[in-house]
């Protein structure tokens, strides 16, 4: 039993970033930037006018509660304004009675650890009856339900609420849910009635196919934490998973630690340096530093400088100084992956599994390591063989040429192993600084307000999947914060009928872009009369008996110089929050999940929506940039926020040349950190277990594989200790790169032709967006595409799926 885990565009490796500390956390050559020109742009003149009153007025209205900070605060003033006198209803955090209040957080889940205790009870009474048999796995499913809806808001409140009262309760809700869970886990009777059931084909044939796949998938889950062994065995698995745990935490804490904050470089070497400002700014910083040696000059990793010296300077071996003291990991950061990484394959062995990606594996689309590798080897081939190739290519152009004069390096290896990590982002910004000299005739934001974007997503909802998004007003107390959060109710035109609700936070002071599930979509199950809509409804936003998805997106478009929005808007300034294109495409990809949750309606909880395969749930959120990216999309949603005009599609052409164009490079370096994932995780790690848990050396292995893939090759830096995700998605970051696979596919088979196709979202909704995780995410993509051969989820399929990949 499992709580479902926020799902973050960053923490899928779409990083975007600019020269700031976010390099220490991520390979500097993966950031995705935008080039802000010198020059001034040139504002056309324009005469204001009111949003155009021909619009919907549903339309202009969802608009103008994102962009009108005034005009939001009169729709939702009835539950909003609170005085001695005033009698407007309260409730809890998204509707939920208990959660008025931290103490009532904590209060929350004791109430819920009892009412799951007495469960498990009726349970194992029951299930010796026929009948206990026949509603065993529903009961599974609502004792699941009770835990995560307890755990998923009390992590979505410990990292998004601003209250540190708000966060302390929620880390003590954690610690009393968890220690549940992990009894649960390992509760022997609860898994043997499961498996008899499963097992019992008379009680089988009478269980619905998604109660079959739920028993499954939590067998599954009680096998991986260890039930079938001894006690004593037992108790080891348990111990050495908590300490994973604990290596694991302290790892993601130290991921932006560095060997050492000061890079060292010779007087020769600063005396080299052109720009005057910035060697005035190291001078000023020599006095700072307590131990100063003679002969040498000593840069902060700090702030802008370091980012701005490997952006501007041409002194290579400054460059590979700065990039490889930025990338350098403690020494203790090393030794906690090292172990962590020999821990997983102890359990592994422990499990009877040939590595951790074999057990990682098993269960996901890929299915095995060899698949991956194969998939990640076949794309790196094409990858550089085209694109990569061309994108150094325009880089080497650039380089320093007195450093090469005596040689004419021009064959493709040459010039792959003659740009140096280092090298990457200064020859970039030649490039950059030489093609495009002229900036575009205005600034794109201006098109790209939140509320434009929001009103602009719910009219291409409702063309593909004739779903619309209507703001709701929240009671007091329904949000975290009353100013900032808006509410959406998700409709099905059709029917009028409601899906689900989002509450979005785009001006979040403490979370990157995030989608968190509050509450899982699930049938009630009052059939059986374990649960009624009277009690329920205290807890959940329901529709009659079915229990409604709840979803938060949070983001952090915060700029209070431009934007007046939220608790610091004034009276008279309303502004609207104007995006960049990155901006937008990660609204988009966020949505991309929400829609996923509020589709993929189930009868059970543990399947539902984005409850899917690991490596098949970035599909609906890629999937979403490829029509952020199309200009008869975007070229339809955005207008200016003043005169309401069009985005013009030769300003969308203009602005998209302005962005990052390693694309290939880039996809590429994902690639490279995927093998690394594979390559740490697999039987090699297992046969060095009898050597001792101290001979494992992941530095080794990042630099042969750096050696081996040769592009921007990194042989001389401890990176792979800012990797977070080698804890967080031990053996399974390969998703990412297979999912963009799967969405050019998906995007190329049914929506290349019309983006706004009723025709081509029905059948995407209907293939892949309902099923959550009640459908083998293969035979999904089968029917989508039209390709039987993609049912077996075999080695041919994953080759189908990486053929001309254009990434």
């Amino acid at each position: 039993m499992k709580p479902t885990k926020p799902i973050s565009r960053y923490s899928r490796a779409t990083i975007q970033g600019t020269n700031n500390l976010l390099f220490q956390t991520h390979k500097i050559l993966l950031l995705r930037r935008e080039f802000h020109h010198r020059q001034p742009i040139r504002k056309p003149v324009r005469t204001p006018s009111p949003i155009n009153a021909n619009l919907p007025p549903a339309y202009l209205h969802l608009r103008k509660v994102f962009d009108d900070q005034k005009y939001f605060n009169n729709f939702n003033k009835p539950s909003t304004t609170e005085s001695i006198f005033d009698s407007s209803p309260r409730t809890g955090l998204f509707k939920n009675e208990y959660l008025s209040s931290p103490n009532g957080l904590v209060e929350f889940s004791k109430t819920s650890l009892v009412k799951a205790k007495a469960l498990v009870q009726e349970m194992l009474r029951e299930v010796r009856t026929n009948h206990g048999k026949l509603i065993y796995i529903k009961k599974m499913d609502q004792l699941s339900d009770i835990i995560c809806r307890v755990i998923d808001v009390a992590e979505f409140i410990r990292v998004v609420h601003p209250s540190s009262k708000w966060v302390n309760a929620a880390q003590e809700t954690h610690e009393i849910m968890y220690e549940f869970m992990n009894q649960l886990n390992i509760n022997v009777d609860l898994y043997a009635y499961l498996r008899d059931i499963l097992n019992d084909k008379y009680i089988r044939n009478e269980l619905t196919e998604e109660e079959i796949k739920v028993g499954e998938y939590l067998k599954q889950d009680f096998e991986r934490s260890g039930i079938h062994m001894d006690p004593e065995t037992r108790n080891n698995f348990v111990a050495i998973t908590q300490e994973i745990s604990l290596l694991g935490s302290q790892f993601n804490n130290e991921i932006s630690s560095l060997e050492s904050y000061w890079c060292e470089i010779t007087e020769d070497e600063f005396n080299q340096i052109e720009d005057p400002m910035l060697k005035q700014e190291i001078q000023r910083y020599q006095y700072r530093h307590m131990h100063r040696k003679p002969g040498v000059v000593v840069i902060p990793l700090a702030e802008h400088l370091p980012f701005s010296l490997l952006n501007s300077c041409s002194i290579e071996s400054i460059r590979k100084k700065l990039w490889v003291a930025l990338h350098s990991s403690p020494k203790d950061q090393i030794l906690r992956l090292n172990r962590f990484v020999e821990y997983r394959a102890l359990l592994s062995r422990m499990l009877g599994y040939k590595s951790f990606a074999h057990y990682q594996l098993e269960h996901k689309m890929a299915k095995n390591p060899e698949n991956v590798v194969t998939f990640l080897s076949n794309l790196q081939k094409s990858l550089k063989s085209t694109g990569v190739l061309e994108e150094l290519s325009q880089l080497y152009k650039y380089r320093d040429q007195s450093k090469d004069e005596s040689s004419s390096i021009s064959s493709p290896e040459n010039i792959i192993n003659e740009i140096k990590p280092w090298d990457r982002d200064y020859l970039l910004n030649k490039l950059q600084q030489k093609q495009h000299a002229e900036p575009p005739s205005e600034n794109i934001s201006e098109y790209f307000s939140v509320g434009t974007i929001i009103a602009g997503l719910s009219k291409l909802f409702e063309s593909l999947y004739g779903v619309s998004l209507v703001p709701q007003a929240t009671l007091s107390g329904e949000t975290w914060d009353q100013q900032q959060v808006r509410k959406l109710q998700v409709i099905e035109n059709s029917t009028n009928k409601t899906l689900g609700y989002l509450y979005l936070d785009f001006w979040s002071d403490k979370v990157l872009p995030s989608h968190f599930t509050i509450c899982c979509s699930r049938k009630l199950n009052t059939d059986i009369e374990t649960e009624s809509i009277e009690s329920m409804e205290k807890l959940v936003q329901l529709d009659e008996d079915y229990q409604l998805p709840i979803i938060s997106l949070i983001c952090n478009f915060s700029n209070r110089k431009n934007s007046i929005i939220g608790r610091f808007a004034g009276v008279d300034n309303c502004k609207p929050t104007l995006l960049s294109l990155d901006q937008v495409d990660t609204i988009f990809h966020e949505m991309g999940h929400a829609m996923h949750s509020m589709l993929g309606r189930t009868q059970l909880h543990n399947l539902s929506g984005t409850r899917c395969a690991t490596d098949f749930v970035e599909l609906p959120s890629v999937l979403m940039e490829y029509f952020s990216k199309d200009p008869r999309v975007i070229c339809q949603i955005g207008r200016h926020y003043e005169s309401n005009s069009l985005l013009p599609k030769e300003l969308l052409s203009q602005s998209h040349k302005q962005r990052i164009m390693l694309n290939n490079c880039e996809n590429f370096m994902q690639s490279k950190m995927a093998m690394l994932d594979q390559v740490l995780h697999n039987e090699d790690t297992v046969k060095n277990l009898p050597k001792g848990l101290d001979t494992f050396d992941s530095t080794k292995i990042y630099h042969e594989l750096e050696n081996k893939l040769e592009v921007f090759a990194d042989e001389y830096s401890t990176w792979h200790g800012k990797f977070p995700h080698l804890f967080s998605y031990g053996a399974v970051y390969y998703s990412y790169l297979l999912d963009r696979a799967i969405a050019e596919k998906i995007w190329q088979g049914l929506f290349s032709e019309d983006p706004w196709s009723k025709e081509a979202g029905t059948k995407y909704r209907e293939s892949i967006l309902k099923w959550g995780g009640t459908r083998d995410p293969w035979e999904c993509l089968a029917d989508a595409l039209g390709q039987e051969e993609l049912k077996k989820g075999d080695a041919k399929a994953m080759e189908i799926i990486g053929q001309s990949a254009h990434l």
